[in-house]
């Protein structure tokens, strides 16, 4: 691996996680400001909108440009943004805030995307390597950078200063990084909904990877609800859903491992599905929050492996003039899918139990290795042969001769 790509790493792995550092301390002051639970739950919200509203239609921009310079305007305008935010923050305007910090998110759509399409070309035989370590950290953006702004809640002066290092630490690595722009077909340009609708390995990516994260938040939810009653094992309920979600979180982190388990991008798939629905199991059956935790490091660690062989199907399969367009649909169809567990998994908790929850969740996570196959092999054509005679057989059986033999006649 060359010492650009682990700068286009580092970049995004600072600029994901500084994005979502702030988001705790926005809620605590939404919260503060007005106590009023529908306006915490729109700017709880507002954080996964843009990517619903926004990433099928804007990542387009990564198919257009350079990829190099859309991943650095998109982290230079993070970086105004964040300095707006803390300015409306330290004039008390929390609400400010949030639409400040949206639009910063709104302003990252097209980067992640872009960065993926652009890492066949910029890693080569590294790729699938390369693949692994950005979903890693893209996946785990959306975990650590909440637990640090959760930690820096003790000190919450320095929040937005930390944000606003981190990204422009983010840019400066970006900085003479140089990705390829996308190949342009010199015959009918390439649409992206075509290559959806002529594409079944496509098709079947994007819906794992909306059941995936399906998955991932429905269980994250319903660890909040085991952590009531004798699930903690004595400790604090806080402390238990703290342990449980950490572990699932900082699991995900153990994902770069597991790159061998699978031959092939749909073999990995598979097994990551399967796995993750082993540690699910085993975590429906833990007497305590304890004995749950190793399963729950199973269950991230095998969520992002089979996220990133996912993605691996895509690179493959979508023409490189659309690659870009073609994540930002899946992040669509994947945070769309998170938004749709997130509201689901309460109400089903409540009229099943939790426990029950997790073993339907298991289930499913078996059944969805399913939705990821091979494509089946295309049998070679073959044609019919009429009669002939004789003396033209024996001309089929020797072409070589036939074809001397015509030259030599004319």
């Amino acid at each position: 691996m060359d010492a650009r790509i682990v700068r286009l790493l580092l970049s995004h792995a600072l600029a994901s996680t500084a994005m979502s550092v702030p988001w705790p301390w926005l809620l605590v002051l939404v919260w503060d400001d007005t106590h009023d639970p529908t306006l915490l739950g729109l700017a709880a919200a507002a954080r996964l909108a843009p990517y619903v509203a926004c990433s099928w239609w804007v990542s387009r921009v990564g198919d257009r440009l350079g990829r190099d310079l859309v991943v650095r305007a998109t982290i230079g305008a993070r970086l105004v943004l964040f300095v707006l935010v803390a300015v409306a923050l330290a004039a008390h305007q929390p609400l400010a805030g949030v639409v400040l910090a949206t639009a910063a998110i709104t302003a990252a759509t097209p980067s992640y995307p872009a960065l993926a399409a652009s890492v066949p070309a910029a890693a080569g035989r590294d790729a699938e390597r390369v693949t692994g370590l950005l979903v890693t950290i893209e996946v785990a953006g959306f975990m650590v950078g909440p637990a640090v702004g959760g930690l820096l809640l003790a000190a919450p002066s320095v929040i937005m200063p930390v944000t606003i290092a981190a990204t422009a630490a983010a840019y400066v690595l970006m900085r003479g990084v140089r990705l390829a722009a996308a190949t342009r077909s010199r015959q009918t340009p390439v649409s992206s909904w075509t290559t959806v609708r002529d594409s079944a390995a496509i098709r079947r990516a994007l819906t794992f990877m909306a059941l995936l994260n399906l998955l991932d938040v429905t269980v994250g939810l319903t660890l909040l609800l085991m952590a009531q009653g004798s699930w903690t094992g004595g400790m604090g309920e806080d402390t238990a859903y703290g342990l449980a979600s950490g572990a699932l979180g900082f699991g995900a982190l153990a994902a770069p491992a597991m790159v061998r388990c699978g031959s092939d991008p749909v073999a990995r798939a598979r097994v990551g599905i399967l796995l993750t629905g082993a540690g699910v199991l085993a975590t429906a059956g833990s007497p305590m929050v304890l004995w749950a935790l190793l399963p729950l490091g199973l269950t991230g660690a095998a969520s992002v492996h089979a996220e990133s062989a996912a993605t691996g199907i895509i690179q493959g399969e979508a023409p490189d003039e659309v690659r870009a367009a073609m994540f930002g649909l899946a992040d669509t169809c994947m945070v769309g899918a998170a938004m749709v567990g997130a509201v689901l998994a309460p109400v089903v908790a409540a009229a099943i139990t939790p426990p029950v929850l997790l073993l339907g969740l298991a289930a499913v996570a078996g059944a969805g290795a399913a939705v990821t196959r091979r494509a089946p092999a295309q049998p070679r054509p073959v044609t019919a042969v009429p009669p002939i005679s004789s003396s033209v057989s024996t001309e089929v059986e020797n072409p070589a001769a036939s074809s001397s033999a015509a030259v030599r006649s004319a």
